[in-house]
């Protein structure tokens, strides 16, 4: 479990954590049908490419979220989450240089396997939390959550009005 201490700074980090996560998946929601849109050859579907994007994320997080959990087990909860932080900053630096649909979907496969963190987050809560603060620990997880679904469509709408990459850098 770790110290008093420990436990108060590790708060702040799954906070932080959580809301850079629910940010990068908010920004990505105003510019990705354009991003795709982009993409498609004349008479392909944007919306089944928007379809397969969105599916290949969620799948990939899918079946990525228990392997994220085994190796939070074994390596520690800070470490996972740090990984997972750092891929979706590759994935982000990637999604803004694709420059064609495949490209696209195989960023978004790599997206979600490593988007997984809210898993891990939600362990190290329950690993560092005491009983009777359990409860307001998790509010303020759902709060970042919240903040960050707010935060990153503001965000991707008006970065993604100058251009669709930049909400990618």
């Amino acid at each position: 479990m770790g110290s008093a201490s420990g436990r108060q700074a590790a708060m702040p980090f799954i906070m932080v954590t959580v809301l850079l996560d629910m940010m990068s998946i908010g920004i990505i929601a105003p510019v990705l049908p354009k991003l795709i849109g982009s993409f498609m050859q004349s008479g392909a579907s944007t919306s089944m490419g928007y379809g397969a994007a969105q599916a290949a994320f969620a799948i990939a997080q899918f079946f990525s979220a228990p392997v994220l959990g085994a190796l939070s087990d074994r390596y520690g909860r800070r470490p996972i989450l740090l990984l997972g932080l750092l891929g979706m900053g590759i994935n982000f630096f990637v999604t803004a240089l694709a420059t064609e649909f495949w490209m696209l979907l195989a960023v978004r496969m790599m997206g979600g396997a490593v988007c997984a963190n809210i898993a891990v987050a939600n362990a190290y809560v329950a690993d560092i939390s005491k009983p009777e603060d359990r409860a307001k620990n998790y509010g303020l997880l759902g709060a970042m959550f919240g903040l960050g679904f707010i935060m990153g469509p503001v965000m991707g709408g008006l970065l993604g009005e100058h251009d669709l990459h930049w909400p990618f850098f």
